[in-house]
C-alpha cells in the first residue's frame, strides 16, 4: 500500500512539478498511517501464530479418543430415559440420550468419545429417569458416575453400552460384543427376558382389549338381527357424517337398500369371528 501511495504522488509531481511541496505535505500523514498499520500487523503476527498453535493443540488433545456409537439395554420392567455426559465437563453437557421400554434394548445413536486406550479411572456420567408403573409417571432424575471397565481382550475401544440393572444400579461398558456375546462384559449375560409377571401383565392387557372388541361387535350384530331398520339407519347416518367412511355408502341407494343390510351383516359376522379367534388364541398362550 505504501508503494502504491508513493507511486501516485510521483506521477502527480511529474504532471505538475509546482505541486511537489503541497502534495508531499498533504500525504505525509497517510504515509505515516500506512507505516503504523504495517507495524501493528507485524507486532500482532506472533500472537496470531500462538493462538493458531493453541487451537491446534486443543485439536491434538482429542487425538487419544475415538467417537463410539451408543446403545442401551434395560433389564427392568420399567420404561427408562437415560443420558450420558462426560463427568469432567462442569456443564454436564449431554452427548447421547435415549428412551427404552421394559426388558428391551435401544437403537444405535451417536456418539460418546472414549479413550483409545483403557486406563484405570475412566468414568462416564449417567442421568437416569425410570417410570413408576404404580404412579404412572416418571421418577425424579438420578445421576450416576460409573467407572468404565477394561476394554475387550483386543485392547481396542468398542461401542458404548448403557446398562440398566434390575437391582437399581447402572453400568457403562465399551465393547465390540453384544449382550448375547461370550465376551460381553455386563453383569447379566444375554438380551433382556421379560419376567413372568410382566408377561402376564401384557397378556391381561391384550385379553381385555380382545374381549371388549368381541363383546362390542357381538352387541352390534345382535342389534342388527333384532331391529335391522333401526340399526341400519343409525349406521348410515354415522357413516354419512364421517368424511373418512362416506365413500363406503356410494354403492348403496340408502339405509333400506338390501345390499346395505348384507354388507353390514357380513362385516359384523367377520369381526365377531376374528375377535373370537383372537381370544381363543390368547387363551392358548397364557403365560
Amino acid at each position: 500500500m505504501t508503494t502504491q501511495l508513493v507511486g501516485s504522488i510521483d506521477a502527480a509531481i511529474d504532471a505538475d512539478p509546482s505541486n511537489q511541496s503541497s502534495l508531499l505535505e498533504s500525504q505525509v500523514g497517510n504515509i505515516g498511517k500506512v507505516r503504523v498499520a504495517g507495524l501493528r500487523r507485524n507486532w500482532l503476527f506472533p500472537f496470531v501464530l500462538l493462538a493458531s498453535l493453541a487451537a491446534g493443540g486443543c485439536a491434538l488433545g482429542h487425538a487419544n479418543t475415538v467417537p463410539a456409537s451408543v446403545s442401551g439395554v434395560n433389564y427392568t420392567d420399567q420404561d427408562i430415559r437415560y443420558r450420558l455426559f462426560d463427568p469432567k465437563d462442569p456443564k454436564q453437557t449431554v452427548v447421547a440420550s435415549e428412551e427404552i421400554g421394559p426388558f428391551a434394548a435401544g437403537g444405535v445413536i451417536c456418539c460418546y468419545n472414549v479413550p483409545k486406550t483403557w486406563a484405570p479411572g475412566i468414568q462416564v456420567g449417567v442421568i437416569l429417569q425410570s417410570y413408576d408403573n404404580n404412579a404412572r409417571d416418571y421418577r425424579p432424575r438420578q445421576t450416576f458416575i460409573v467407572d468404565l471397565p477394561p476394554y475387550d481382550k483386543s485392547g481396542k475401544a468398542g461401542d458404548v453400552w448403557f446398562i440398566n440393572y434390575p437391582d437399581g444400579t447402572v453400568g457403562v461398558v465399551s465393547t465390540a460384543y453384544r449382550p448375547n456375546g461370550d465376551e460381553w462384559p455386563g453383569k447379566i449375560k444375554g438380551w433382556p427376558k421379560p419376567s413372568l409377571a410382566f408377561q402376564r401383565e401384557l397378556w391381561e392387557r391384550d385379553m381385555k382389549l380382545a374381549r371388549e372388541a368381541l363383546e362390542a361387535d357381538q352387541r352390534s350384530l345382535d342389534e342388527l338381527r333384532k331391529d335391522p331398520q333401526k340399526y341400519l339407519e343409525k349406521t348410515w347416518n354415522r357413516l354419512a357424517n364421517s368424511y373418512a367412511f362416506r365413500e363406503k355408502l356410494k354403492p348403496f341407494s340408502g339405509p333400506k337398500d338390501p345390499a346395505f343390510f348384507e354388507d353390514r351383516k357380513t362385516a359384523l359376522e367377520k369381526l365377531v369371528a376374528w375377535n373370537q379367534e383372537k381370544v381363543d388364541r390368547l387363551m392358548q398362550i397364557k403365560p
